[in-house]
């Protein structure tokens, strides 16, 4: 019997003498077999030490520690595995077929491949040695034993025509699985200190104490230093060469193969897109810096330090509150690619909230804000009833209200009445025309009623069968308070039935539930803030008093239900709060204040210099929920916050 494992042999001391022992066993008990012939007795022999061997080393493992004893039970778990698939093995291939030897070299070079690897994880090898050669041989190595499904297919179909094209194949095959892989791990392998082609071509010397605030700087050096994209072309490369030795009618093959390619493709094409338009960006960005004097409040505390934040961001085109989705052809979306982008509610957001920071901190933000601005006019439809869509280049989503309310409040906020009127007017006049109900609702996606185009033809399909129908309070109470503010004496009835509405939806207890956000607290603070403006008397306000009295933790915070609190909902609490303190509701308030802007110091992340990532948005799904958070989101809320509390707690009327 030859021994495949030579490559694990064990050394001396792993191996005391009562290992040697199962050599002997079998001749030990030889007498009472004196018909096994001796030939296979000596393979049974050598069988025994090795199955043996194996355990030792097994239970040296678990004695060593509790994280090895876990180690070890996965181990374990996998011996059992390949114990149970050599029986099938043994029971198709006769120890004579051609198969076993093949399997042997594939189970040896995979062997062989992981000590490889672990010579540049250890450190004994250097990075910069890592070149395209040796990923290659990782990455077919370490999925070498993949090609025994080939081996054993010629075995049984009793000709080996189809071995080395196929073996081939596969081998092109895991090489591009390999380095999508190595693309789509990069920050788990660089923080483990495990090289890849991708992360090598970067760095020529392995980190020494990798850290999480380097990410960022990396991910920059990977995109626009053209790593990423030629990662992503060696994949797409060898993915051609898997199909081209292939015969075309092996036709679930090239289709999986065609599948992942224009996975990568597409990935590529995103890529280049993104960082040529920030290229752009950039250059066209004018150059902006922000000196801020020394916090004199905790309210100015917690701005700095969110505004340094958001201010770097902008710099960087705002990339990571980019909400990306995957709309898949198979589901019937016809986007250019299945992967579509959106960050227009989320950069309204960002202006607006900077507009109430430079206004209560008064600070010059105008450059960064006008920048803003123009980006929305530049990316609004520029075809059919124009408005905004959450995602912009997804031709089965309507335009929709929340986004057009977001745009018009910041254009309103910076004095681009013009704007609006341009803008905004058209989407508005068929939302509040077209697409609203008896009741004083109004849907939230904007469609035409009648002479609709083909693609509102298919807005209005996907918008029942997909998006959903129907007035969403959270919606509505930010395009009626955005309709105050742009001329309430206009949109009177338009405002007044809404609102009506919106008080008939107030739960008992004096919340209200969002439909495209996570929790109370957003649609509490945008329903309270339309309150505040519209219908000051309204005794629904009294009951958001109650609620955000009994719903504050011990530690200053609140959050989602049965969760601990957390800064974004503590700082859109906090706002709901603001409102009703404006009307004179400050008593009670002050000590629940006073907590929570505690507790949002304390929840800043000083590695991370921003407060973390929460779930904000929310899409409902038959089986599941799509959740969408941004750490730029919670720190722009935790700056509202404290710009609102930094006029009241500080105005004259609330300090003398």
């Amino acid at each position: 019997m030859q021994n495949w494992l030579t490559v694990t042999d064990v050394s001396p001391s792993d191996r005391p003498n009562i290992i040697s022992m199962y050599d002997c066993y079998p001749y030990l008990f030889q007498e009472a077999f004196p018909n096994i012939p001796s030939g296979r007795l000596s393979d049974f022999s050598v069988a025994s030490s090795l199955f043996a061997t194996s355990l030792f080393i097994s239970d040296t493992i678990i004695d060593q520690s509790l994280q090895a004893y876990e180690s070890a039970q996965r181990m374990l778990h996998v011996i059992a595995l390949q114990t149970e698939a050599l029986s099938y093995l043994h029971q198709l291939f006769p120890a004579s077929s051609p198969f076993w030897e093949r399997f042997r070299s594939y189970m040896r070079q995979y062997y062989q491949a992981c000590i490889f690897e672990k010579r540049f994880v250890s450190g004994e090898l250097p990075w910069r040695d890592y070149n395209e050669n040796i990923a290659w041989t990782l990455a077919t190595g370490k999925s070498s034993v993949s090609q025994a499904i080939i081996a054993g297919l010629v075995d049984l179909a009793g000709t080996e025509q189809y071995l080395l094209p196929f073996t081939k194949s596969l081998n092109f095959f895991n090489f591009s699985c390999q380095m999508f892989d190595d693309i789509c791990d990069w920050k788990e392998d660089y923080l483990n200190r495990s090289p890849s082609l991708l992360l090598c071509g970067l760095l020529q010397e392995q980190p020494v104490e990798p850290k999480k605030q380097d990410l960022e700087r990396i991910a920059r050096e990977l995109y626009y230093g053209g790593h990423m994209c030629a990662v992503l072309q060696l994949a797409i490369d060898a993915f051609d060469q898997a199909t081209s030795v292939i015969p075309e009618n092996v036709v679930s093959w090239h289709h999986l193969v065609s599948k992942l390619r224009e996975r990568c493709e597409d990935l590529l094409t995103d890529i280049i897109k993104i960082t040529e338009s920030n290229r752009r960006r950039a250059a066209e960005q004018p150059e902006f810096h922000l000196e801020f004097p020394v916090p004199r409040t905790q309210c100015q505390q917690l701005a700095w330090q969110g505004l340094r934040y958001l201010v770097q961001q902008w710099q960087q085109g705002f990339s990571e509150v980019r909400h990306v989705m995957c709309f898949s052809y198979k589901h019937g979306f016809t986007g250019k690619s299945e992967f579509q982008y959106g960050d227009i509610f989320q950069r309204a957001v960002m202006a607006e909230i900077l507009s109430d920071a430079s206004q209560a901190f008064s600070l010059e933000l105008q450059p960064v804000i006008n920048y803003e601005l123009n980006y929305f006019i530049e990316h609004r439809h520029h075809y059919g009833i124009e408005g905004w869509g959450y995602f912009p280049d997804l031709p089965e989503l309507p335009p929709d209200a929340d986004d057009l309310a977001q745009v018009m409040q910041v254009l309103l906020l910076n004095n681009r009445q013009e704007d609006v009127s341009r803008y905004c007017e058209r989407p508005l006049r068929v939302l509040l025309e077209e697409n609203r109900h008896n009741d004083g609702s109004f849907e939230t996606w904007i469609i035409p009623a009648h002479n609709r185009t083909p693609e509102q033809e298919r807005h209005a399909d996907y918008a029942a069968n997909a998006w959903g129908m129907g007035g969403d309070v959270d919606v509505m109470a930010n395009v009626l308070y955005t309709l105050a503010l742009y001329d309430e004496t206009r949109f009177a009835e338009v405002i007044q039935s809404g609102t009506a509405y919106i008080e008939k939806q107030q739960a008992e207890d004096g919340r209200w539930v969002s439909t495209w956000y996570h929790g109370p607290f957003y649609g509490t603070y945008v329903c309270t803030r339309l309150l505040a403006k519209v219908r000051p008397s309204s005794p629904a306000l009294e009951r958001v008093q109650a609620f955000l009295q009994g719903s504050q933790h011990a530690d200053g915070s609140w959050g989602m239900p049965e969760k601990e609190g957390d800064p974004l909902n503590t700082s859109l609490a906090l706002l709901s709060w603001a409102y009703l303190t404006q009307l004179g509701k400050l008593e009670g308030a002050a000590p629940s204040v006073q907590k929570a802007l505690m507790y949002l110091q304390q929840s800043y992340d000083e590695e991370g210099q921003c407060w973390p990532y929460q779930e904000y948005i929310r899409m409902q799904r038959p089986t599941h929920v799509l959740s969408y958070g941004s750490k730029s989101v919670t720190t722009a809320y935790v700056i509202k916050a404290a710009a609102a509390w930094q006029c009241l707690l500080h105005a004259p009327s609330l300090t003398s």
